[in-house]
């Protein structure tokens, strides 16, 4: 008789999100150079998900399940509420679970708009105005690197720059305030 015994998970630590954005920021930045545009953009989008988490954890009030995986607190009792309003089975994790791209843009403006003036400031709501993500996936790492363009990776590090830079800002400044 075989018995088949699951592996043990290892004590993770919890996310680091701010030093991984700059982890795959920098190791886009390599790919580049060394012209691998899927792995480069792959990266790149890793490094702007992991630099809104930071921003949306150490900012924006979100915080981390007990399984260590981003959420916001608002954005679930809201599906709370969307899942007793359409009569849904089970509470829409999607809707305040802190995932990919895409969809991560759309949460990040939806909890900055509403704390314009306090966390939030001009600049910061000028830089997510626009997602320069939209039709970007995680699942893009296994394309043939056909549909990714020389602009589409530009627009994908200089976005992840950005974001990975509004973080610093709010945190060499310590006013807790995304300019």
């Amino acid at each position: 008789m075989i018995v088949v015994t699951a592996p043990t998970t290892p004590n993770v630590p919890p996310p680091a999100f701010r030093a991984a954005s700059r982890h795959h920021y920098d190791t886009a930045q390599l790919a580049t150079g060394k012209r691998l545009r899927t792995s480069a953009d792959h990266l790149a989008g890793l490094a702007a998900e992991c630099a809104i988490k930071a921003i949306l954890l150490d900012y924006l009030g979100s915080a981390l399940t007990g399984k260590g995986r981003p959420f916001h607190p608002d954005l679930k009792h809201e599906a709370k509420e969307r899942m007793e309003r359409e009569g849904l089975d089970r509470l829409p994790q999607q809707d305040y679970m802190h995932g990919h791209l895409p969809w991560l843009w759309g949460q990040l403006c939806a909890i900055a708009g509403r704390r314009r003036g306090r966390e939030v400031g001009p600049l910061f709501t000028q830089l997510i105005a626009s997602n320069p993500f939209h039709g970007w996936a995680v699942e893009g790492r296994y394309c043939d690197g056909t549909s990714i363009t020389e602009a589409d990776l530009a627009r994908h590090l200089q976005a992840a720059y950005d974001l990975i830079a509004a973080h610093e800002q709010a945190r060499t400044l310590g006013t807790g305030t995304l300019a």
